[in-house]
């Protein structure tokens, strides 16, 4: 056999620069090639001898783990299956053909094509099934021994000895019978025989009880220092739930360059199907924080008089002014003892006063607004590939452009994804415990809070719905909402009964 060796390399276009391009260099038959990693590195940071990047260089890890994952890349590249693989395999009886050699053969094919994602849940299924197995004191495992007795008995192993959910037992059992599939496609074993035929397709419903209007009230009205980690949690939250529901792979993947015209126009992440967001209030607002002029402009201070009286206010403190004076004058503005004898009586100088200070309110905020857009779309045209929220390295992900064919992500871009998605799940529990909330705060209660508040605001217009959640299909937005409308159902079915007094 061949020997390939993996070497990586500084390369310099001249001996005399003091920097170079870190490179993998392999060679084969003394024939060597080089894959760039497009990387520049000044000399004195690369230890020549070892073919490595220095520790005391402030990257290294970042460097050293891309450097890694060009090896892996190559090496599964040179370890493909050869061509003759399925000839080989024809060869033998149906009867003879490994199960477990051709999962091993879809791992390999899943990493060597860097779909990492895939790769992950394939490996923890064939984990678990190598687990069965050894229960059974086998090593291997055929075609023809994939019964449907065998994925009973594998699916009651998940089940009851593995304590797994329904869900994640069916999780699993689908990877396998993906897999089951595959070999037939592919011509590696031949059967007319579904062994998954009457398995538990069946998931549990999972829970999906939205934030209510007053819970998100309880997040919007929980004040954080700007110092605190959770001020940053906070702000992402409110995002996703206002940004339509937006994914977590969407929002920590956003750009600048998605901005457009008033809108976040981007590629979804899991589906890699275009979305439109509308750049609504909400949301607006949560990006002061993120772009240099952003609090520059909220903190303005605007000149303005009311019925003689001169100010000069920022928007928030207009906005802590309104709802001071519409405390202060509430009970003034409806006489409550004369509503209370059925004459509703109304002090019109007070109705004018609240009615001039909401009109000033929304004059500011409209002028507030202009001004955040226009240097958004400033700042994005200078920073269209910098991500709009600071979880995500740009470094890591500059070759990145999600949505196309270069949205594929080596296994440290994609292990970085998982993590930080990982640590805003931890900060999402402490924001729930600061904000006094009884439901737990999850990355994905965002997209059920949105679907909950739109059921409401639409009447269950699931077209709308769908749209907006950037559903490929109907049939999966009617899917995803049937918890929402079954609870509705009861809960609307309890407050009929609740109409008749006499219960015996």
């Amino acid at each position: 056999m061949t020997k390939i060796t993996y070497t990586p390399y500084l390369k310099k276009k001249f001996s005399t620069d003091n920097f170079g391009v870190i490179q993998v260099r392999r060679t084969e038959n003394r024939k060597s090639t080089y894959f760039t990693l497009s990387e520049s590195l000044k000399e004195i940071y690369w230890n020549k001898k070892k073919g490595e990047v220095r520790s005391n260089y402030k990257e290294y890890e970042r460097l050293t783990n891309l450097i890694k994952d060009k090896i892996d890349e190559l090496k599964f590249t040179d370890s493909k299956v050869p061509e003759n693989y399925v000839e080989k395999i024809e060869k033998e009886s149906n009867e003879k053909v490994s199960f477990i050699n051709f999962f091993e053969n879809q791992l390999l094919y899943l990493q060597s094509r860097r779909e990492i994602g895939s790769y992950k849940s394939h490996k923890t299924s064939y984990f678990h099934l190598m687990s069965f197995l050894k229960t059974l004191d086998k090593k291997d495992l055929l075609f023809s021994e994939l019964t449907t007795f065998f994925i009973r008995d594998f699916e009651t192993y998940l089940k009851c000895t593995k304590d797994l959910s329904t869900n994640t037992c069916i999780k699993y059992l689908k990877t396998t019978k993906n897999v089951f599939k595959k070999g037939i496609e592919l011509y590696v074993y031949d059967t007319d025989i579904d062994p998954f035929l009457r398995i538990n397709k069946k998931k549990t419903p999972v829970n999906k009880d939205p934030l209510t209007k007053v819970e998100i009230e309880t997040i919007f009205n929980t004040n954080i220092d700007k110092n605190d980690p959770l001020y940053n949690t906070k702000n992402y939250f409110l995002f996703q739930i206002f940004s339509q529901g937006m994914r977590v792979s969407d929002l920590i993947t956003l750009r600048w360059g998605n901005l457009v015209s008033g809108n976040i126009v981007f590629y979804q992440f899991k589906t890699k199907v275009p979305h439109l967001v509308s750049l609504n209030d909400v949301i607006l607002f949560r990006l002061v924080d993120y772009f240099p002029n952003g609090n520059k402009i909220l903190n303005t201070k605007l000149n303005f008089s009311i019925e003689g009286v001169d100010y000069n206010m920022t928007y928030q403190e207009i906005e802590k002014h309104y709802e001071l004076i519409t405390k202060e004058n509430i009970s003034k503005y409806i006489n409550i003892s004369d509503v209370m004898k059925g004459i509703n009586k109304v002090d019109e100088n007070i109705e004018r006063l609240l009615q001039t200070w909401l009109d000033l309110k929304n004059e500011k905020k409209n002028l507030i607004k202009m001004k955040l857009e226009m240097e958004i779309r400033e700042y994005s045209l200078k920073n269209p590939s910098k991500f709009v929220f600071p979880i995500l390295d740009d470094k890591i992900f500059e070759n990145v452009q999600f949505g196309s064919e270069k949205h594929i992500l080596s296994k440290y871009q994609y292990n970085q994804m998982s993590s930080k998605t990982t640590i805003y799940n931890k900060q999402l529990k402490k924001l729930q415990e600061r904000c006094g909330l009884n439901k737990v705060l999850t990355t994905h209660l965002s997209r059920h809070t949105y679907t909950g508040l739109m059921i409401e605001h639409t009447g269950k217009d699931i077209y709308t719905i769908s749209r907006n959640l950037g559903h490929t299909g109907l049939s999966s937005t009617e899917h995803y909402v049937s918890d929402f409308l079954d609870n509705r159902v009861i809960s609307e079915n309890d407050e009929m009964t609740k109409k008749f007094n006499k219960i015996f």
